[in-house]
């Protein structure tokens, strides 16, 4: 939990501290090289801990909770802070303040970025729970939401390219729903000018996740290869249902 990997390298954090995360008014944790397992009664945070590592990786909670929920209640705000030793040996202290009015403060060494998503990046969380089974069980959707979380870790062009998206997609939504199926021209051909931008936009998500889904097969090749009782050849394709 605690590590992640990347080819060779490995970036690790060594300390993480909760100032009124979710059920936790303050907490110190220290881990060492090596795995570490979190153990306790039901209710005693495990998952929140965990919650609170990926969150300052991904400003998003793998349980899909809004950022006011992570805030203990009584609180106004919550603290995230972790130590991260780099594969250079370097360390660096990430931090994050989430507020109930929603102005949300990021720090790395003590230096405050001008925006919260300038903080992706900087630490790297892989998240494993069972709910991942959806991405086997559920629909397209979970697949592509896996696929495109994957692409914004990789390189963070793509997070500014799926904010751009939801943008195009949010706009073309509400001049469909003024109009209420009466467009006049004007807006016909604003229309056009959405649909253009979401159809570009579509589609270099759609030839990213084909070269990502190409570079996974391989490898879960090689780890069902391991996991299965018997040699059974498997394979990853990216077939979207819309092409733009």
């Amino acid at each position: 939990m605690a590590r992640r990997c990347s080819g060779a390298a490995r970036v690790i954090v060594t300390r993480i501290e909760l100032v009124d995360f979710r059920n936790y008014q303050s907490a110190v944790f220290d881990f060492h090289p090596g795995i570490t397992a979190v153990v306790g009664l039901n209710g005693q945070g495990k998952t929140n801990l965990a919650e609170a590592m990926a969150y300052l990786a991904s400003l998003d909670s793998f349980r899909g909770a809004p950022g006011d929920a992570l805030i203990r209640v009584g609180a106004d705000a919550a603290v995230v802070r972790a130590t991260v030793r780099q594969a250079d040996e370097r360390e660096v202290l990430v931090e994050l303040e989430l507020n109930r009015s929603g102005r949300n403060r990021v720090q790395v060494n003590k230096q405050r970025l001008g925006r919260s998503r300038d903080l992706l990046g900087v630490m790297r969380v892989t998240v494993f729970s069972p709910d991942d089974l959806e991405l086997v069980k559920g629909g397209p959707g979970e697949r592509r939401r896996f696929m495109d979380d994957t692409l914004v870790a990789l390189a963070l062009k793509y997070d500014s390219m799926r904010l751009e998206l939801d943008r195009v997609l949010k706009q073309r939504n509400t001049l469909l729903k003024q109009a209420a199926g009466r467009l006049d021209v004007e807006a016909e051909v604003t229309l056009d000018v959405w649909d253009a931008k979401f159809a570009e936009l579509g589609d270099q998500f759609g030839h990213a996740r084909a070269v990502l889904v190409a570079r996974l097969s391989p490898m879960v090749a090689e780890a069902y290869e391991q996991l299965a009782d018997r040699p059974t050849p498997v394979e990853l394709r990216y077939e979207p249902t819309w092409r733009g």
